[in-house]
């Protein structure tokens, strides 16, 4: 998870396939990126996701 765009990013833990954001003040972005490993790794980075209100 990051709150500048992706410049920085923070480990979220995942507790029975959830993550629990805690969103920025009003007007602000979140960005997503999951990672997974299953014998093959994959990601996935959504910058800007979501904006707050």
């Amino acid at each position: 998870m990051s709150y500048d765009s992706g410049a920085t990013w923070a480990h979220v833990p995942v507790a029975n396939g959830r993550v629990t954001v805690t969103n920025p003040p009003a007007g602000g972005t979140v960005s997503l990126r999951a990672r997974v490993a299953d014998g093959q790794a994959t990601a996935q980075t959504i910058i800007d996701a979501y904006r707050t209100k």
